[in-house]
């Protein structure tokens, strides 16, 4: 056994190597954000990869219908039954509380960053407009 230590890939190393003929917009790409858990489980908060600042919090949204349904996640584009997904909305930057945006969401939050293809929802929520 070697005492080098084993390398680690990438998500995108490992889909150009293995399947080079794939397109473009499924290629993983590095990602700016990390997405968690909020310290009281309840909701999620959005942070800078680097420094760890805190760009945006989502708070959960009540669901008043509880049947099962299929939905999409609006974040790594997972598709599950309404059990695994949740709604959850974020304040508008600079809105003061009078704008919000909505979005379905994987409850596992670790799961849904690591499947994320790209930063372009999140970028979405962090504009003014």
């Amino acid at each position: 056994m070697s005492d080098e230590p084993r390398r680690s890939y990438t998500g995108r190393e490992i889909v150009l190597e293995l399947f080079p003929a794939t397109p473009d917009r499924l290629i993983p790409r590095a990602s700016a954000y990390t997405v968690e858990r909020d310290a009281d489980d309840a909701g999620v908060v959005v942070r800078e990869r680097g420094n760890g600042r805190e760009l945006l919090r989502l708070a959960p949204v009540e669901r008043h219908n509880r049947r099962s349904l299929q939905l999409c996640c609006d974040l790594c584009h997972w598709s599950g039954n309404s059990r695994d997904l949740r709604f959850l909305r974020a304040e508008v930057p600079g809105a003061e509380g009078r704008r919000w945006r909505y979005l379905t969401a994987c409850v596992d939050v670790e799961a849904c960053d690591a499947r994320r293809l790209d930063d372009a929802r999140i970028d979405l929520l962090l504009t003014h407009d």
